[in-house]
C-alpha cells in the first residue's frame, strides 16, 4: 500500500499505562476483582457453599457504536451503478454510457439540501438507503422485492422519499438481499421486501413482497426495544437495549443461531430439503447476559460482539469464514479466541473485525491502537483462505476508524485515508481507477479522499459510500447525477434551518425517472 506507515515495534502490541486511564491491565484488573467480589458475595449468600452459582458476567464499558452525522453531510461513492444487473454480473457487464461503473469516487446528486445522518447497504443488497438527521428516508435501486419501502415494484436509479416512513424518527436501517429494515429512535423495527423466508416478520410471513413497511414484533418485555440491528441475504439480527441479541428469517446454514439449521423433508418418502422461514424474532440464548454492542450479517454467517469484546461467529464455515480454523457449519454462536472486536463486517466469505490482539493469555491490548483482522477468502481465490483470523499487515501503525465490508471486497478509514482491497473486484467498488488498478489484493489508498472526514462507510455488492463532511475536496470530486435527476438541479448542499418536508422535496430530483 502506498505511503504505508512506519511501524513501531512496541506501542500497538502492549496494554498502555496508567491503569487509571482504561488501559488493558487496569481493565482486566477491575473486571477480575469485580468478579471475584460477586463470586465471594454469592458464596457468602449460599451459606459459603462451594457448589454456590457462578457470578454473572461483568459488562463492560464497550457500548453500541453510533454514527455521529457531519455538520454538512455528502455522500460519496465508487463502484456500479446498474442496479438490475448489478450482482447478476460484475466488471464491463455492467457497464454502460447511462449506467456506468464509477472507478473513482463521485459525489452524489439527488439528495437536495438533507442534512444526511445514516447510509446503508450490503454484501447482498443492490439497493441503498439513506437517512436524514430529521428522520427522513431515501430508498434507491432494486426493488423486486418490494425492499426499497414505495410501495410498488419499480427500480429506482435516483433516492426517492419514503412516505410511508415520514413521522416514523428512523435512524438507521440494514438491508438484504431483497428486503431492508429501519430502525427507530423509539427501538421500533419496521421492515419491506420480499417476506416468504421470513425475514420481513409475522406480518409479512406469508406475502411474496411487503411493498410499504410493517412492524417486525420483539415481544411485550419493555427491555426488548432495539439498539441495533444487521440484515443478511433472507435473515436478520437485531441487539435490543439490554444487549440481548435476537434474530428471525430463513434459517438455512442454522444463522438463527439456537442451535439447529431447522432442516426438514418437503414430503414423507423424499429426500426435498427445505428450511423453516422463522418468522418472529427469537433471542440468540448463547448469547444471553453477554451485553452485546455489535452485530453483523453476510451472505449466509453472522457475527456478534459481547460487552467484553468477544467475538462470536455462527452460520456457513465455508473458506474459513468463521474464524474456526475449520469450514464447519456452526449453528450457534462460537466464540473467537485470539482477539477481541470493536467493529465486525461480514462479506460474501469472507469477515473483518477491527479489534485488538492478545498480549498474553487472557489479556488482550484493548487500550492500544485497534487493527484488522480477517479470516475467510480474504486475498484472491487462488490464495488459501486464512483459516483463523489474521491481522491484516499492511495497516500495523494506522489509526482504525470504521471499517466496511462489501460481498467481496472491505473497506477502511484510517487515519485521514480512505483503503480498500480485493479480488475480483472488478466493478470500481475500490475506486482505484485513477491508479488504473480495478482489482487489489493488497490494501490501497482511495485517490482523491486524504484529508476527508468520513463519517460512515457501507459496502454494497459492487459499490462502496461513504458519509462524508461536505469541504472544498469532496466539492471538487466529479458530480453523479443519476437517471431520473435533472442536469439543471444543483449539487446537494445540506441546510438544517429548513424544514425536513422542504428538503425532502427538493431531495426527490424532478420527474424522476422509473425503469424496471
Amino acid at each position: 500500500m502506498s505511503s504505508r506507515r512506519s511501524r513501531s515495534n512496541a506501542p500497538e502490541e502492549v496494554a498502555p499505562e496508567p491503569p487509571a486511564t482504561g488501559g488493558a491491565q487496569g481493565f482486566y484488573a477491575k473486571m477480575k476483582a469485580a468478579s471475584a467480589a460477586a463470586a465471594a458475595a454469592a458464596a457468602a449468600a449460599d451459606g459459603g457453599s462451594a457448589s454456590a452459582a457462578p457470578a454473572a458476567p461483568v459488562v463492560t464499558a464497550l457500548s453500541i457504536p453510533t454514527v455521529k452525522p457531519p455538520q454538512r453531510g455528502a455522500l460519496v461513492f465508487f463502484g456500479a451503478t446498474n442496479y438490475a444487473e448489478m450482482g447478476k454480473k460484475v466488471g464491463a457487464a455492467l457497464d454502460s454510457d447511462e449506467l456506468p461503473n464509477l472507478q473513482s469516487p463521485h459525489r452524489l446528486v439527488g439528495l437536495g439540501r438533507v442534512r444526511l445522518a445514516f447510509v446503508a447497504t450490503g454484501s447482498n443488497s443492490a439497493h441503498v438507503v439513506a437517512v436524514g438527521s430529521n428522520g427522513e428516508v431515501f430508498t434507491w435501486g432494486r426493488n423486486d422485492g418490494g425492499q426499497l419501502g414505495l410501495g410498488d415494484l419499480t427500480l429506482r436509479h435516483a433516492p426517492e422519499r419514503v412516505v410511508a416512513l415520514d413521522g416514523k424518527g428512523v435512524h438507521a436501517a440494514a438491508t438484504g438481499k431483497a428486503h431492508t429494515l429501519f430502525l427507530t429512535g423509539e427501538g421500533e423495527v419496521l421492515a419491506c421486501g420480499a417476506g416468504k423466508q421470513g425475514a420481513c416478520g409475522p406480518a409479512a410471513k406469508n406475502k411474496e413482497q411487503a411493498t410499504a413497511p410493517v412492524v417486525v414484533p420483539f415481544g411485550a418485555e419493555p427491555h426488548a426495544k432495539v439498539a441495533a440491528i444487521a440484515a443478511g441475504a433472507n435473515f436478520n439480527l437485531a441487539i435490543d437495549k439490554a444487549g440481548e441479541v435476537w434474530s428471525w428469517g430463513w434459517s438455512e446454514f442454522g444463522v438463527i443461531g439456537n442451535g439447529t439449521d431447522h432442516e426438514y423433508n418437503m414430503a414423507e418418502g423424499t429426500v426435498k430439503l427445505s428450511y423453516q422461514a422463522c418468522a418472529a424474532p427469537e433471542r440468540v440464548k448463547r448469547l444471553a447476559g453477554l451485553g452485546c454492542v455489535h452485530v453483523a450479517c453476510g451472505h449466509q454467517h453472522c457475527a456478534a460482539i459481547g460487552g467484553d469484546g468477544t467475538v462470536f461467529t455462527w452460520g456457513a464455515g465455508g473458506y474459513g469464514r468463521l474464524g474456526h480454523k475449520d469450514q464447519a457449519d456452526v449453528h450457534e454462536p462460537k466464540p473467537l479466541v485470539d482477539c477481541r472486536g470493536a467493529q465486525v463486517g461480514c462479506g460474501a466469505v469472507h469477515t473483518a473485525i477491527m479489534g485488538f490482539p492478545a498480549v498474553r493469555t487472557g489479556v488482550f491490548a484493548m487500550g492500544a491502537k485497534p487493527q484488522l483482522f480477517c479470516c475467510g477468502r480474504v486475498k484472491s481465490a487462488m490464495q488459501n483462505s486464512w483459516m483463523y483470523p489474521k491481522t491484516e499487515d499492511e495497516l500495523r501503525g494506522w489509526n482504525l476508524h470504521h471499517v466496511g465490508v462489501g460481498a467481496v471486497h472491505t473497506a477502511v478509514h484510517a487515519d485521514d485515508c480512505t483503503i480498500t482491497w480485493g479480488s475480483g473486484a472488478a466493478s470500481g467498488q475500490l475506486g482505484l481507477g485513477e491508479s488504473g488498478k480495478k482489482s487489489s489484493a493488497n490494501p490501497a489508498k482511495v485517490p482523491g479522499l486524504d484529508g476527508v472526514a468520513v463519517a460512515q462507510i457501507a459496502c454494497g455488492v459492487a459499490a462502496t459510500f461513504l458519509l462524508v463532511e461536505l469541504g472544498p475536496q469532496v466539492e471538487a470530486l466529479p458530480l453523479y447525477r443519476p437517471p431520473g435527476v435533472a442536469e439543471d438541479q444543483e449539487p446537494d448542499e445540506p441546510d438544517d434551518d429548513e424544514p425536513a418536508a422542504k428538503k425532502s422535496k427538493k431531495g426527490a430530483g424532478k420527474a424522476a425517472k422509473k425503469t424496471k
